[in-house]
């Protein structure tokens, strides 16, 4: 047992020795665009899958790198919009939703695969999603800001193409806050505690495909 816990304690001490005398990797920079959806349990196909289209939305932004050994870490920010931005999506019932998202987030990752050309890499991150967001049955409308925060682990792949240029893409899963609408269309009868936003925390994937430039 002694020399079971001397050799995993040497292990980490080899590791955590690697990575701080590790050279710290060029800062990378780039641009990515992409897009989510929640998970709609409401929606399943003939195979019994669950689609994630609830509330679509697509978006662009920028991020950095710095890489220190195989480790990582990854900032970024990004502006995501409701799928028919500027105009509104609008369900089967005749309503409609419009949300306009700007989000930063920090994350740590680390390489799984490293080759010459490519690398697979696994990260987890969190951030801050400052959000609008807007439901509108006729004439009537509910419209709610908030500031919520958000968290995710994600997987992706980069190709490198020359010294300096790599193309990506990556797919990440969310916990982030959903907009439900609680609503009865009966203007007359109009009450504040019947008719209103919720918000509660819920699953998203996100599908990015990005370019990057070690500086």
């Amino acid at each position: 047992m002694r020399a079971r816990t001397s050799l995993t304690v040497a292990a980490i001490l080899t590791s955590t020795l690697a990575v701080a005398h590790a050279e710290p990797r060029p800062i990378t920079v780039g641009a990515r665009v992409g897009g989510y959806g929640f998970r709609d349990p409401e929606a399943v196909d003939s195979a019994g899958h669950v689609a994630w289209d609830q509330c679509r939305m697509n978006g662009m932004g920028v991020f950095a790198r710095r890489g220190l050994g195989r480790w990582f870490a990854e900032g970024g920010a990004d502006l995501y919009f409701s799928e028919r931005f500027p105009q509104p999506a609008v369900d089967t019932m005749g309503d409609s939703i419009d949300r306009l998202s700007g989000l930063v987030t920090i994350a740590a990752g680390t390489n799984l695969v490293e080759t010459r050309h490519f690398i697979g890499y696994a990260q987890l991150g969190a951030g801050l999603e400052l959000t609008q967001f807007r439901f509108q049955h006729g004439e009537d409308a509910l419209q709610e800001r908030r500031a919520l925060p958000l968290g995710f682990v994600g997987f992706g792949g980069e190709v490198r193409v020359g010294d300096r240029t790599r193309l990506g893409a990556s797919l990440r899963a969310h916990v982030m806050g959903n907009f439900a609408a609680a609503y009865q269309a009966n203007r007359d009868a109009w009450d504040p505690e019947t008719n209103h936003l919720d918000v509660r925390p819920e699953a998203a994937a996100q599908g990015q495909f990005y370019v990057a430039y070690a500086l």
